[in-house]
């Protein structure tokens, strides 16, 4: 056999070994970055898709789409994810009592910082007159996560986590990344 010729062998057996390989896929390591690459590719297609619709939307203006109007609804952070999880410890959380209970901030500060480890700023009460009649946890930005396991561990309804609001109902925030305002849901007034 000449030159040319094992050539043309080695890389239709190189080229076979390639496909045999990736039919019968990689060891369990391997798998799990091709798992990755694939979710990391699906999280950016996404992108591509908005940029797409977007230039739609600068060529024809009469025309918007559901996803504009969607992410319009929505609260837009910097990446287009939850953010992450911070550890407890990070998290300086401030609890506001708008419940006619006494001690209701304090004690689900308690809970907070005793059996999850958050970092309790203070416990006060709010600076309304009127009762609270669910109770809200407000996030800064990037701590959106946090603020889901703090109402999760609270047990308050998650619907009511939102982002801090401009005008908060206590007089300083003392640079807490999550509030809670207790509402009656959690101390029904006696």
């Amino acid at each position: 056999m000449n030159i040319a010729g094992k050539g043309i062998l080695l890389i239709i057996v190189v080229i076979a070994m390639g496909v045999f390989a990736l039919s019968e896929g990689f060891d369990d390591d391997s798998g799990q970055s091709s798992s990755q690459t694939t979710q990391t590719i699906q999280e950016e297609q996404p992108q591509e898709t908005e940029t797409t619709e977007e230039a739609e939307e600068s060529s024809n203006p009469d025309k918007t789409s559901d996803t504009q109007e969607q992410q319009e609804g929505s609260e837009d952070t910097t990446d287009g994810s939850l953010g992450v999880l911070h550890p407890p410890a990070e998290v300086r959380v401030l609890v506001a009592n708008g419940t006619e209970v006494s001690g209701a901030a304090g004690a689900t500060l308690d809970t907070l910082v005793a059996t999850s480890g958050y970092n309790g700023v203070n416990a006060v009460n709010d600076t309304e007159e009127n009762i609270l009649e669910k109770t809200y946890v407000y996030y800064s930005q990037g701590y959106e996560l946090d603020a889901l396991n703090i109402a999760i561990i609270i047990n308050a309804k998650s619907e009511f986590v939102l982002p801090m609001p401009i005008e908060v109902p206590i007089d300083d925030l003392l640079d807490a990344n999550v509030l809670v305002h207790v509402g009656a849901d959690l101390f029904p007034g006696g």
